[in-house]
């Protein structure tokens, strides 16, 4: 790090925890004080009350002693990681270090659990470019302000109890209260240049992917009651409390392929997918729900197609319970179930391999059409009425060769049904990219200020203002053209603006420029944009050569205080922006193509939308739904909002056959 962005860093962050470490001591004096059967901790209140300003003091000369420092490690007076000196092992510790260091311990987990977001990123910014070995020991690091602490609290009270239940109670309120000085601290670390890659999901164990994903085993809503309508229809069979919604122990052995339609049957009916002969009285349910009995009640065996069709309307009606289909799905399932009955029973393998190509078919049908808002008119909309016309010209091709269905067949099934879908989809992509494009450009402008804010702190110039808003604008020219061409000419532009920071000659920057030129039009990017830029960046060079002592200069900080700032249109006007729990780390895993069923707080109504465009600098997401009729479009905070009202769930994108049959 620059000495500009240990600087900045602790200009922005060392306030922030110093308040929040004043209300804290404030809560705990209160809560000893108020303890009046308790006469040590009264004592410990007045005693935290006449050295609360000394505490503080020395704990905001440490942390600014360690964002300013340039050697590593920190030197703790002790540390609940460090070794003995003579490599024996761990240090002997005493009851009093043993208590510190477990405490240590314990807030490295609740900031791991509960600020999940925050735990990221401080990780992400402490090893990119090897910055510290141990990510606990940076100054940004709740970790860090613990060993701060509990100096200052020894220096002034000793290694005591008072000590140890202060930094119990300081650690219970950075658990409880300290997610907006963590969201604080984030921002600051990211606007300051230190998170340069994008953020991963791997390859740490504890980085990847958790966020909550939705899946047909685990329905998204419970309480979405299937209704007559429904895919299956009113004559659909229904899943007993031992099928999909039942344990998945209880179920017996899925018979062999080459097994009898007794076997299945038994299967079926044992799995919950089928009514037993009891629940029944005595029959057996085929498809459509149906009855077959023999003489006297007693259970007669079903035809194989009869048992396989009614499982497979098990199935669809499961889905169907989970979540509220649009009418022109449901007919369309409706249509499939006995077909797909005639092929499966012809190759029961469907049942037993999950690459089965016809089975992978059925999935993508599924989640493709689960993604259309129930409420919509197809008549009224291209988009969806595309989908629907691949669907039945998919299912019109199984209808048509459904008795010669080899697997061959299926695979040639699948993939015709893939490219048709992914020509739909590359339709509404386009469209939405359309929809997307004022929010682009309002993510190129924040890139290009917020590198240019970070190439500032970097080199620690000072630049005047209106030489810093021509590289920005040539900045922003620049990420208008393929992303292919802004990975390479991001970098070179970078060259050429610390050149520009440094006071470098005309002579030393030309050859940088030219650089960018040559890479410019090596990828296609036309002359008039290149020219532009290099119109703005030979603007910028001369204004910095020839600013005034008096003139206005770039102020970092307020570009990152912009940034933290920001709203989208759409997010919860009760919403608190400065949050960091669970929920905002979900909502930081989410990718484009995700789709989800999300509920307005104002008029409560339903629409299904996908994730169509992500801002990495603005944090900004745009939701459309597949008729581009409704649009969603919120912050990062907005996002974790919705998640965490309830008013925003994902759709399961895992083949339901998968998840229900296993």
């Amino acid at each position: 790090m620059s000495d500009a962005q240990r600087q900045q860093l602790a200009h922005g962050i060392v306030p922030r925890v110093i308040d929040h470490l004043d209300q804290c001591l404030e809560s705990i004096a209160r809560e000893w004080a108020a303890g009046d059967e308790e006469a040590d901790r009264t004592e410990w209140a007045s005693q935290l009350q006449g050295y609360q300003f000394v505490l503080r003091r020395q704990f905001e000369e440490a942390l600014e002693r360690d964002f300013l420092a340039t050697t590593y490690p920190p030197k703790y007076e002790f540390s609940g990681s460090s070794y003995a000196g003579d490599d024996s092992g761990l240090q002997v510790l005493d009851d009093y270090q043993s208590t510190r260091r477990s405490l240590r311990h314990k807030l490295e987990g609740l900031v791991r659990e509960h600020n999940r977001y925050s735990w990221f990123v401080f990780l992400q910014a402490a090893r990119e470019n090897h910055r510290f070995e141990h990510p606990g020991w940076a100054p940004w690091s709740p970790l860090d302000w613990y060993e701060r602490l509990i100096e200052s609290a020894e220096a002034q009270f000793g290694r005591t109890d008072l000590t140890l239940e202060l930094m119990r109670a300081y650690v219970r309120c950075l658990g409880m209260t300290g997610a907006p000085t963590l969201a604080f601290v984030v921002e600051t670390v990211e606007s300051c240049g230190l998170v340069r890659e994008p953020i991963s999901e791997g390859p740490d164990g504890d980085l990847t992917r958790t966020s909550r994903r939705a899946s047909w085993r685990t329905p998204v809503h419970d309480e979405a009651a299937t209704s007559g309508s429904e895919p299956g229809g009113p004559d659909a069979a229904t899943v007993p409390a031992g099928g999909a919604g039942g344990a998945p122990g209880a179920r017996a052995s899925m018979p062999a392929a080459d097994a009898g339609s007794a076997a299945w049957q038994q299967w079926a009916a044992t799995s919950g997918w089928l009514p037993s002969a009891e629940g029944a009285g005595g029959g057996i349910a085929a498809a459509g729900g149906a009855v077959i009995t023999g003489s006297g009640g007693a259970a007669a065996e079903a035809p194989l197609e009869a048992v396989i069709e009614g499982v497979l309307a098990g199935v669809f009606g499961e889905v169907a319970r989970q979540l509220q289909c649009h009418a022109d799905f449901r007919s369309i399932m409706l249509k499939l179930q006995p077909l797909l009955a005639r092929a499966v029973c012809r190759d029961l393998e469907f049942f037993h391999d999950a690459d089965h190509p016809l089975r992978e078919w059925v999935g993508s049908l599924v989640n493709t059409g689960v993604r259309i808002t129930p409420g919509i008119s197809a008549e009224d909309s291209g988009v969806v009425g595309g989908y629907l016309d691949a669907m039945r010209r998919s299912i019109e091709r199984l209808e048509a060769e459904v008795d010669e269905l080899d697997r061959a067949g299926a695979q040639a099934l699948r993939e015709d049904w893939d490219a048709a879908v992914a020509a739909e989809h590359e339709q509404w992509q386009a469209q939405a990219d359309e929809l997307a494009e004022p929010m682009c450009q309002k993510e190129r402008a924040a890139r290009a200020r917020r590198t240019l804010t970070v190439c500032v702190l970097e080199t620690g110039a000072e630049l005047p203002e209106r030489t810093a808003e021509q590289i920005a604008e040539a900045w922003e020219d620049l990420l208008a053209v393929n992303e292919a061409a802004v990975q390479v000419l991001d970098t070179e532009v970078q060259e050429v603006v610390r050149a520009i920071c440094n006071g470098v000659t005309p002579q030393e920057v030309n050859p940088l420029v030219q650089r960018i030129v040559s890479t410019a039009r090596e990828h296609g990017v036309d002359d008039a944009r290149i020219k532009a830029v290099v119109q703005h960046l030979g603007q910028a060079h001369l204004q910095r050569i020839r600013a005034s002592a008096d003139e206005p200069r770039f102020d970092p900080q307020a570009r990152i205080q912009a940034r933290r700032a920001t709203r989208f249109e759409d997010d919860d006007p009760d919403l608190l922006t400065d949050l960091d729990d669970p929920w905002v780390f979900d909502a930081s895993r989410i990718r484009t193509g995700e789709w989800f069923e999300m509920v307005d707080k104002a008029s409560g109504n339903l629409h299904r939308m996908g994730l169509a465009w992500r801002g990495e600098a603005t944090r900004g997401f745009l939701f459309l739904s597949l008729d581009l009729g409704a649009s969603r479009r919120h912050s990062l905070q907005g996002v974790a909002q919705e998640l965490r009202e309830g008013r925003m769930r994902p759709l399961p994108d895992d083949n339901p056959l998968d998840a229900l049959l296993a």
